[in-house]
């Protein structure tokens, strides 16, 4: 333990940012996973409607969040979660589970 206390080192600005996620108070950034080829929709409310679509996001977008989730209702109406992101200025709402 003193070996570990004795060698302690200052993070700088960048690592901190990189240990942490890029969590903060004032928000982070996720990026969107694999689509299966397709792509993520954002959407207006948290539910699955094919005619509504804010942007389409693909594997590799990144996006900006505080971490609001809510429950929501995916194709066919199977439960999922969405978060809250923007996207290019665009704020709505995507399924969680394809964001990292």
């Amino acid at each position: 333990m003193a070996d570990t206390i004795k060698n302690k080192q200052i993070m700088n600005a960048q690592e901190l940012h990189n240990t942490n996620g890029g969590i903060s108070e004032k928000g982070y950034y996720m990026s969107v996973g694999n689509c299966n080829g397709a792509c993520l929709a954002l959407r207006p409310s948290p539910q699955w409607d094919q005619y509504h679509e804010l942007a389409r996001l693909y594997s590799g977008y990144q996006v900006f969040t505080y971490g609001e989730t809510v429950s929501g209702t995916g194709l066919q109406g199977i439960p999922c979660s969405y978060t809250y992101v923007c996207y290019n200025g665009v704020w709505g709402w995507a399924e969680s589970g394809f964001l990292n």
